[in-house]
């Protein structure tokens, strides 16, 4: 099987409602936006999905933009997300493709602080929860 140019996948994108985004939410014809951009969910995708088919099937028919950023998806994740684009929400978003890592805002990823900074917290209340304890006896 050849693969696809990106020119000749963004000539094939066309305009589509948000209704009809809407109606494309079932496990045989699976439909999601991101950044403005309609992706036909394949059951390949579905399977390969590290969060498993559910997670997908759950959100179909939607805007998952935020759902997406969230998890912080990796820039192989966008590139192979880029591949299933079929059209766009909005017509300035016809050539668009899903921001990159790095194109975020602030270029970390998920836009979340991490896990490190929460995980040190709970450390420093648990040694100032003993302190305290040991300081009132």
């Amino acid at each position: 099987m050849t693969q696809q140019k990106p020119e000749d996948r963004i000539a094939k994108r066309r305009l589509i409602t948000a209704e009809e985004l809407a109606k494309h939410n079932t496990e045989e014809d699976c439909w999601v936006a991101i950044h403005g951009l309609v992706i036909d969910v394949n059951k390949e995708l579905r399977n390969e999905h590290p969060g498993g088919p559910e997670v997908i099937l759950a959100l179909a028919g939607k805007n998952v933009t935020d759902d997406f950023e969230d998890i912080g998806h990796s820039d192989t994740a966008r590139e192979w997300t880029d591949r299933l684009v079929i059209g766009y929400l909005e017509e300035e978003k016809k050539e668009a493709l899903i921001p990159r890592t790095s194109e975020l805002e602030g270029g970390g990823g998920g836009g979340g602080i991490g896990i490190g900074p929460i995980v040190i917290l709970i450390i420093a209340l648990v040694i100032g929860y003993f302190v305290y304890m040991g300081n009132s006896e």
